[in-house]
């Protein structure tokens, strides 16, 4: 019997599955408009937080914003080189205008009671007076006022005499120191000094603001004596009395 030999076994072919591959323009496309969409948000968040800051910024610089004062010196009496300075005690008079202004938008600023104007030459006091209550709208409006500032029996060392001696003759103008002391408008328990320098009759001086000279000093006390300051704003008295 002869053996039955099998046909060989045919190869079995791999069945291949038709898969669809996803469109990949498609995804990219998706991909593009979150990534766009993300992108304008954080412009829109950047640009607010800017805004937000310069608007900060500009709030806190307008609050900090000192008031502006200036002084000019009109004229001035009891300093003749040839008659008054030679004395060892003087009785100088000074006619000021004071001008004040906000430099706030929404907030006025004032000369307060207790505010105080004093002159000074060389480092020496020599007048001084209370200011007048005054105020002045918010940014840009200002005000002025005319103050007599005056001393009675002030006693002068004789080289700041000579100097200003030789300041004023043959028509020359000295220079002097005028101080402020103010009330600070952004905080009403703090006193502030503020500087000005300036010639008599120099109309300049009223437009060129003082700067700032010392910072939370105690509140000026007024008393009438040396120096001229008085207790309210007003005339000297006639020369040789005592204020």
């Amino acid at each position: 019997m002869s053996a039955v030999i099998a046909p060989p076994a045919e190869h079995e072919l791999p069945v291949h599955w038709a898969v669809a591959e996803p469109d990949n323009t498609q995804r990219r496309g998706v991909r593009l408009r979150i990534d766009t969409v993300c992108l304008v948000m954080v412009c829109m968040i950047l640009i607010a937080v800017a805004f937000l800051a310069m608007m900060i910024v500009a709030i806190v610089k307008d609050w900090t914003q000192p008031a502006s004062y200036s002084v000019a010196i009109d004229s001035v009496a009891g300093l003749d080189p040839e008659t008054d300075l030679p004395r060892d005690t003087l009785n100088p008079e000074f006619n000021l205008t004071l001008r004040l202004a906000s430099q706030r938008a929404d907030m006025g600023v004032c000369f307060e009671a207790g505010t105080t104007v004093a002159v000074y030459y060389g480092g020496v006091l020599l007048a001084g007076a209370a200011v007048p209550a005054l105020c002045a709208g918010p940014r840009p409006s200002a005000e002025e006022e005319s103050v007599v500032a005056w001393g009675r029996g002030v006693p002068v060392p004789r080289l700041a005499r000579d100097r200003l001696a030789g300041d004023l003759r043959g028509g020359g103008a000295a220079e002097f120191d005028v101080t402020l002391t103010v009330q600070r408008y952004t905080y009403a328990e703090s006193w502030d000094v503020v500087l000005c320098s300036g010639k008599v009759g120099d109309a300049a001086a009223l437009i060129t603001p003082c700067s700032l000279y010392d910072e939370n000093v105690q509140e000026p006390s007024l008393e009438p004596g040396y120096g001229g300051y008085s207790s309210q704003p007003e005339s000297p008295p006639e020369t040789g009395d005592d204020g």
